[in-house]
């Protein structure tokens, strides 16, 4: 039986987030009621940038594309950011409220991947639907280490990320200093 609310939630690094993440939150958006953003923070990885600047860009990002349409710069109610640690994504999924799980695709490796990702959280929460969403093809080269690299380099990355995240690597990789 269908919830009468749906809830998803669209777990990552998202360090940072790229146009790719955002054309699946938007996808996501038109099916769900409400899509939770959330970084998951993996103490055995170095991000680039930390938790709250992540929380942030996503925000920012989703008022830079004002995806809900609304036209305002607050983040909609439709979109929720938050994180988790120490704890799988369908214990979050479950304290969050979620109804199902979206996971994005851009190429076929990442089906091969998502395809083993999908049984383990089928074992541990067989009762939570998991969604995969094909990013546009504008996107299926898009990734956030991709976005960083050419940052480092002083390339241009606003075909990669929206405004307020190329602000935000320029800020972290000042060329020349």
């Amino acid at each position: 039986m269908k919830p009468a609310r749906t809830r998803a939630i669209y777990a990552g690094s998202f360090d940072p987030i790229t146009l790719g993440h955002l054309d699946i939150i938007q996808k996501a958006l038109l099916t769900f009621d409400v899509v939770h953003v959330a970084v998951g923070i993996n103490p055995l990885k170095a991000g680039l940038f930390d938790i709250d600047e992540r929380l942030d860009l996503i925000a920012q990002s989703v008022m830079d594309l004002d995806l809900t349409g609304q036209g305002a710069r607050v983040l909609p109610p439709q979109v929720e950011v938050g994180a988790f640690e120490g704890e799988s994504v369908t214990k979050y999924a479950h304290r969050v409220g979620a109804t199902h799980i979206v996971r994005g695709l851009r190429q076929s490796s990442d089906f091969d991947d998502e395809f083993r990702y999908h049984g383990i959280l089928g074992r541990l929460e067989p009762n939570m639907p998991m969604i995969h969403i094909i990013c546009r093809e504008t996107f299926l080269h898009v990734s956030s280490s991709t976005a960083r690299e050419l940052a480092s380099l002083g390339e241009d990355v606003s075909w990669l990320v929206t405004p307020s995240v190329e602000r935000a690597l320029r800020a972290k990789f000042v060329v020349g200093a």
